[in-house]
């Protein structure tokens, strides 16, 4: 834009008397270029400056009308205009007016578009921090909320089902060697579910990655599922080094996507088999789980709890996650955390 109008300022003579053709653009256009290319290096020193210091409007006047100077005196220095023209005070001045009022209209121009994105971003940025708050609030709430029923489950339900034992053990029932054997049977029944199946659910419903390896709780995790469905497991030996070991944070996330895939694996997808591989590739923690399951006839409702959970625990640690079919059935859900 300032290479055209100083090509038209230096063919103004041809133009004021109507003698306007395509030709008289190409003229001097070289010497243009070369004054806009340093009225621009001009214009970015005034953007720095402002950067530095901040926006005055003084400032911008002055600026302006030296850079309008500044153009003048580089075309009387490479001959484009005759010396003589200083002596002519008026002249220079409507020249230097001409010049900065062009500059003044380029700077609001782009000052407000400047502005409109400044706004645009602010908005922009300010959203992106209301729902990373929000995934946050959302994780811990999950988590607290995990926590207190592992906890109640550990404590209270086990310590219920310790004083049923003892009730029972305390039942007379010498006469009855049928009755003894049905009392025996659930006493040992209810301390199974004491003993392994609640724990196992206080586990997982709460684990503790920062004592226990990934590949231990994984193992413990799949248990829950058979014998319906069997799980292979495959842990990335480098995880359990104590110097490249990921955050806890890392770990947790990695863990809760898993389960929920094999959550989804077993209710929805009725699947007999899944394959869990976790490794470390690149500078992230790569997923992998599949399973033979009946897969999707179309795309599934991504809007469910579970799917939420996915996407909030990926997001928050800066990694994605993504589902596919498999090739004859089942489905493949894969997710890369950055360690």
């Amino acid at each position: 834009m300032m290479a055209l109008y100083l090509s038209g300022i230096r063919n103004s003579e041809r133009i004021a008397s109507g003698n306007v053709e395509l030709a008289w653009l190409t003229e001097g256009t070289a010497v243009a270029i070369l004054i806009a290319a340093i009225c621009g290096l001009v214009l970015q020193l005034g953007v720095l400056w402002q950067r530095r210091f901040g926006v005055r409007t003084s400032s911008y006047v002055v600026f302006v009308f030296l850079a309008a100077a500044t153009m003048i005196a580089l075309r009387i220095i490479i001959g484009d205009v005759n010396s003589a023209v200083l002596d002519d005070f008026p002249t220079v001045l409507w020249a230097v007016l001409r010049i900065a009022i062009a500059m003044f209209l380029v700077l609001i121009i782009t000052g407000r578009a400047d502005a409109k994105l400044a706004s645009q971003v602010q908005q922009t940025q300010s959203a992106l921090d209301l729902s990373r708050a929000q995934q946050d609030v959302l994780l811990r709430g999950d988590e607290f909320t995990r926590r207190q029923i592992s906890g109640a489950l550990h404590d209270r339900v086990q310590a219920r089902l310790i004083a049923a034992c003892l009730e029972l053990q305390m039942v007379d029932v010498n006469q009855a060697d049928e009755t003894q054997r049905t009392v025996e049977a659930t006493i040992a029944q209810l301390e199974e579910i004491r003993a392994v199946d609640v724990r196992r659910v206080a586990r997982a419903l709460s684990p503790r990655l920062n004592e226990v390896d990934l590949e231990s709780a994984l193992d413990e995790l799949a248990l829950q599922y058979e014998p319906g469905m069997k799980s292979t497991i495959t842990v990335d030996s480098t995880l359990e080094n104590k110097e490249t070991r990921p955050s806890a944070n890392v770990l947790l996330g990695a863990y809760r996507i898993i389960e929920q895939a094999l959550l989804n694996s077993a209710g929805h997808g009725a699947a007999r088999l899944c394959e869990i591989d976790v490794r470390v590739d690149d500078g992230a923690l790569e997923l992998t789980v599949k399973d033979d399951g009946r897969g999707f006839a179309s795309a599934p409702d991504m809007t469910g709890f579970g799917s939420t959970l996915m996407t909030t625990w990926s997001h928050s640690l800066g990694g994605s996650w993504t589902w596919k079919s498999g090739r004859s059935t089942g489905v493949v859900v894969e997710a890369s955390l950055p360690l």
